[in-house]
């Protein structure tokens, strides 16, 4: 399917991954520091894209499987049914998230470790090519941020695993940074369908 392929667990896919999609990348000094109460809790991983290609062990960030929204900041977007067909995460899970032609999506503030790199998702694309979801990753360390911006082109029908979407690093000595995914469309109006916002607990060294 266009705009989708395998990604393997090495240095020259990674590298790839991060120089061919990735829209945009920005680092600046923020104003505040990373809140040191939000800690990074142990991973429950799975497999979720083996079906693609992809054998790296993934975790949910958190509600991100849209069982719940709790933490999510919602504009124009809802929880609908069904989940995802192929249930990666879990067969009882029923539900997705949709957002509406300029609807929002925001995800809560989570923490990252040294071992953790890249996002993916399952999106339903609407069927239109010049419609696009925006994924926008803000990342804080210390009193650095940095942002990564990601457009998914709306072509082609049904459900469908993204790219790996990579994520800076700017950790401090600590280790660890703090992660805000937020979702949003572009381009021509049209209604996308996201579930499963995973991300893999691996990193180059």
């Amino acid at each position: 399917m266009s705009g989708f392929s395998r990604t393997p667990r090495t240095r020259l896919g990674t590298l790839l991954a991060a120089a061919l999609f990735t829209a945009g990348l920005g680092i600046v000094t923020a104003g505040g520091h990373a809140d040191a109460a939000i800690a990074c809790t142990t991973r429950t991983t799975t497999k979720a894209f083996a079906n693609w290609g992809d054998q790296n062990a993934y975790f949910a960030i958190p509600n991100g499987t849209f069982e719940s929204t709790s933490g999510w900041s919602l504009n124009g977007a809802s929880v609908v049914t069904p989940n995802e067909p192929w249930k990666v995460v879990s067969s009882t899970h029923l539900k997705s998230l949709q957002v509406r032609a300029g609807g929002t999506a925001a995800g809560p503030q989570f923490c990252v470790g040294s071992a953790e790199d890249a996002l993916r998702l399952f999106v339903k694309l609407p069927g239109v090519s010049t419609a696009l979801l925006h994924v926008h990753i803000d990342v804080v360390s210390g009193v650095n941020r940095a942002t990564n911006d990601y457009d998914i082109s709306g072509g082609g029908t049904g459900w469908a695993p993204t790219q790996r979407i990579m994520l800076p690093d700017i950790r401090d000595a600590s280790g660890q940074q703090l992660v805000t995914v937020s979702f949003s469309t572009r381009g021509t109006a049209a209604t996308w369908t996201i579930d499963d916002v995973m991300l893999d607990p691996w990193r180059l060294v």
